[in-house]
């Protein structure tokens, strides 16, 4: 497996939402983004026609519409050769269409393209322009520009993309346990070599397997190769290996990881953290009120 160091690791999400089915966020750097849907959405044109423009640029930039968009963007000063950043979050790899360019082709679909109505573009134009696209970004992800991205966002983008090649037909506990990671992190709990929470995840859940014979139900777990950064002092052991799951058993497991791992097991792993320092108080109580009530809410409204 190939390590990837932090020189090499790319922008990442830290701050994102999809308010009225509008995704949208906020990159590691503080760029704010739209995705190339959301884009398309305020533009009011096809998801395919933001998808060719980006992803075509070094053609398209010569067409009649490439043009025009590209003046807009020498307007805005914006000199970079992609209209996209090739970012990262919990979910994956995408898109990122940075803030000028978001402006400068929502400009164009709202004063100079002819082959689609106007007014979607136009009033979502104005809405922009008047409280920027940049606070308005902010605004909707909740996010603070001032807040310093510590180390813990690092770690964690670093172990995310060094393990990001698991089997289609298997689940890691590591990925799983994303939001559960992203949500510590913004409870302030400190992520690094002392903190991982899927160490304890994965030793219950795997118990739980064994126990209930879990293997005759879904078919065998298998071993798969596990690499942490060069910041852990894990790493020093090389590549390790941990449990991957059949994929069709997902579904027992979130609902044991929110009904009884989170429930049962979490504020006892927390309370450690407590201890060591690694999270206040009131900041895991906080967390567990996250990571708790809506997540019970919503599996007792979509029992049958």
């Amino acid at each position: 497996m190939q390590l990837i160091n932090q020189q090499n690791l790319g922008l990442f999400s830290i701050a994102e939402t999809n308010t009225n089915d509008l995704p949208m966020g906020v990159l590691s750097d503080g760029t704010p983004y739209l995705t190339v849907r959301g884009l398309a959405k305020v533009c009011g044109v096809e998801h395919t026609s933001i998808l060719r423009l980006v992803q075509k640029w070094s053609e398209e930039q010569h067409t009649p519409r490439g043009r025009k968009i590209l003046d807009l963007l020498v307007a805005q000063d914006y000199n970079q050769p992609e209209l996209y950043i090739n970012a990262s979050s919990i979910h994956g790899g995408f898109f990122a269409i940075p803030d000028a360019v978001c402006m400068a082709i929502l400009e164009y679909y709202s004063f100079d393209a002819e082959e689609t109505n106007k007014e979607i573009a136009r009033t979502n134009y104005r809405i922009l322009a008047r409280s920027s696209f940049k606070l308005y970004v902010y605004n909707q992800c909740n996010y603070n520009p001032n807040q310093k991205i510590d180390d813990s966002w690092q770690a964690f983008h670093e172990r995310l993309l060094l393990n990001d090649n698991i089997p289609i037909n298997y689940f890691s506990i590591f990925k799983e346990l994303s939001t559960v990671i992203v949500n510590m992190i913004r409870g302030g709990c400190k992520i690094d070599d002392t903190t991982v929470p899927d160490i304890s995840v994965g030793q219950i859940w795997s118990r739980y397997w064994t126990q209930n014979k879990l293997d005759d139900s879904f078919g065998e777990r298998c071993k798969f190769p596990h690499v942490y950064p060069d910041t852990f002092r894990q790493s020093s052991g090389g590549e390790y290996e941990a449990w991957i799951y059949p994929a069709n058993s997902l579904g027992v497991f979130r609902k044991w990881l929110y009904e009884v791992y989170l429930m049962e097991k979490f504020p006892k792993y927390l309370n450690t953290k407590v201890t060591s320092g690694a999270i206040v108080a009131p900041d895991a109580s906080k967390l567990l009120d996250v990571l708790q009530k809506p997540v019970l809410n919503s599996q007792t409204n979509s029992e049958p």
